[in-house]
């Protein structure tokens, strides 16, 4: 990791910034450089449109973790803002879709060039910083780019994602939520069930972002990667027929079956 430098070099720690999303991983990353003696940029770029869970553990993790240390979380946007000076992008991710009637996609993945990526480099551009810190573990090898502005702590020490899990705990905090919008293109079918119960208006909201695309493009338009299931489709009949699973945990359940044959 190049945030550690010879003796007698200049430290690059005042030119790096931990790039925070909220999950498991860059909170786990976010601690262990903390306890390592980080004292630098903790920068979180907000679409406006993120799970409640990651809001309230953000504020959680502040006030237990890092107001003691002298830190906190810088927050880019929602848009507008000075981070956010595309044409295009004078508004929160929702409100955009919105307007212009589509939705994120997982093949363009515009949304994430344009309200994580764009704002993070504009920031990084004004503040001098040349290396943001990155929270891929080490068994995601095949994310890491090597790009001469990113590092990866995680992945450089050998941390999994058992590991960060450890991490976090061993702290005496609860796990987060996984980080992304509550419109997410690459969210499961389980993780639509549970915005489906946990909230069911941020579900009617993303499920009116489909409809609107669909009546733009005059065509069936799925939030759902595989292009299978409009969300109106899965609480008819997926969702409404079956039983409640509040309670399980959420991240080991890849997919809720009604039955071993999975129809």
């Amino acid at each position: 990791m190049r945030m550690l430098q010879k003796k007698g070099e200049r430290r690059k720690v005042d030119r790096q910034i931990i790039s925070f999303g909220g999950g498991v991983n860059s909170v786990a990353m976010t601690i262990r450089l903390v306890n390592e003696g980080w004292r630098g940029p903790i920068v979180f770029a907000d679409t406006g449109a993120e799970w409640p869970d990651t809001y309230c553990y953000m504020e959680m993790f502040e006030t237990e973790f890092l107001k003691s240390r002298g830190l906190e979380i810088i927050r880019l946007g929602p848009p507008p803002g000075e981070y956010y000076t595309e044409p295009s992008i004078q508004e929160p991710l929702e409100e955009h879709c919105r307007n212009s009637r589509h939705t994120p996609s997982c093949f363009l993945r515009w949304c994430t060039k344009q309200y994580k990526i764009t704002p993070m480099a504009k920031w990084m551009r004004k503040h001098h910083i040349e290396t943001k810190l990155l929270g891929f573990d080490a068994s995601e090898a095949h994310r890491i780019k090597n790009r001469p502005i990113e590092d990866y702590p995680l992945a450089d020490r050998g941390i999994d994602r058992d590991g960060c899990k450890e991490i976090v705990l061993g702290t005496g905090l609860p796990l987060p939520h996984k980080s992304n919008c509550f419109f997410c293109p690459f969210m499961r079918v389980a993780q639509w069930r549970e915005l489906w119960e946990r909230y069911p208006e941020l579900y009617e909201r993303a499920s009116q972002l489909e409809r609107l695309a669909s009546e733009r493009l005059g065509g069936k338009v799925c939030l759902d990667c595989g292009e299978r299931w409009t969300l109106d489709e899965l609480r008819e009949s997926r969702f409404e027929p079956q039983p409640t699973l509040l309670g399980l945990d959420w991240e080991g359940l890849q997919e809720y079956r009604p039955c071993v044959c999975g129809v």
